[in-house]
């Protein structure tokens, strides 16, 4: 238990389909990149999709990580098409699994990425699992800098503020208020004028990952993996810095500390920073109530509110609130 409440279970939040629920030519597909049919199949359990991710073995060793979506996920299918083709123009310097594969399989988009030796993050975090999580986000955006030709050629989009401005909702009456921790409440206002500079604080023109959150990494032999590359855009890296660090903060570490100290920071001012955690605060406790029921697992609203209370304690000790 947290100052927040029971965190949640990073590698138990997926409701996804099983290897059986596959259509015979996807199950084809995947048995012939193994050299045989597999004989150990293990669902990821972490992750908010609904498509199948699991990692397949054959009786003969060769294993994968393997996502597969179709016609009836349409929203995920798409994320599992851009997933594959950013992931495969990925600089070698990123600490990501590598694609195997990829294919469309009677309407089925499938996908094999390699089989990194590492587990998802779980909570509590040891020290130096948090280490490892900021050396391999500090390694990927240096690696990233300047944005490589690859992953510009794919026609990389910009990333803006527009999903981050619920105070700003509320304070002109577009949306109603929703439920704020005591330590923010009456500074809706306050919340606002910080949230008003979003897009300027994240412009940029390196390329971020944009969904770094634990439970988009995997630990093992002394390193960290970045998965889930989605949705690469146009963003400054310190900005997911700052969300990696929000689950960072919930599990009892000090995310100011550690946040200054990491390389992405160089040149972020503290209004900068308070802007940030404004706008996170503000998208997760309002929440996603209107999410795709085919696309998103519920285990969302649990992992965005506890995530949110994170945000906001950390904003209201940085203004002393």
């Amino acid at each position: 238990m947290t100052r927040f409440g029971a965190p949640p279970s990073l590698d138990a939040t997926a409701n996804r389909p099983s290897y059986a629920d596959l259509p015979a030519p996807v199950r084809h597909r995947i048995a012939r990149e193994l050299g045989d049919e597999p004989d150990s199949i293990r669902i990821a359990g972490g992750g908010f999709t609904k498509g199948f991710a699991a990692r397949v073995r054959s009786g003969s060793g060769t294993e994968y990580f393997i996502k597969a979506a179709g016609p009836k996920t349409p929203e995920v299918q798409a994320m599992y098409r851009q997933e594959a083709r950013y992931s495969a123009a990925l600089p070698s310097g990123v600490p990501a699994p590598e694609v195997v594969f990829t294919d469309e399989v009677e309407d089925w988009t499938v996908t094999g990425f390699e089989a990194v030796q590492g587990d998802p993050v779980t909570l509590p975090m040891a020290p130096e699992t948090v280490r490892q999580l900021l050396d391999a986000w500090a390694q990927a955006a240096d690696a990233l800098d300047p944005p490589p030709t690859a992953l510009v050629q794919l026609g990389i989009g910009v990333k803006t503020g527009r999903s981050l401005k619920a105070f700003n909702a509320v304070a002109s009456g577009e949306q109603p208020p929703f439920a704020l921790p005591p330590r923010l409440q009456g500074r809706i206002d306050e919340l606002a004028a910080f949230e008003a500079q979003i897009d300027t604080v994240i412009a940029s023109d390196r390329i971020s990952h944009t969904d770094l959150r634990p439970d988009n990494m995997l630990i093992g032999d002394g390193r960290a993996w970045i998965c889930d590359w989605t949705s690469p855009r146009y963003m400054a890296p310190w900005v997911d810095t700052t969300l990696m660090l929000l689950t960072v903060h919930g599990d009892g570490h000090d995310a100011d500390s550690l946040f200054w100290r990491h390389p992405t920071a160089v040149e972020v001012t503290d209004e900068q920073l308070d802007t940030m955690l404004a706008a996170m605060t503000g998208g997760l406790l309002r929440g996603w109530s209107d999410r795709p029921e085919n696309l998103i697992s519920p285990a969302v609203d649990h992992m965005m509110r506890w995530s949110g209370l994170a945000a906001a304690d950390w904003l209201a000790n940085r203004r002393g609130w």
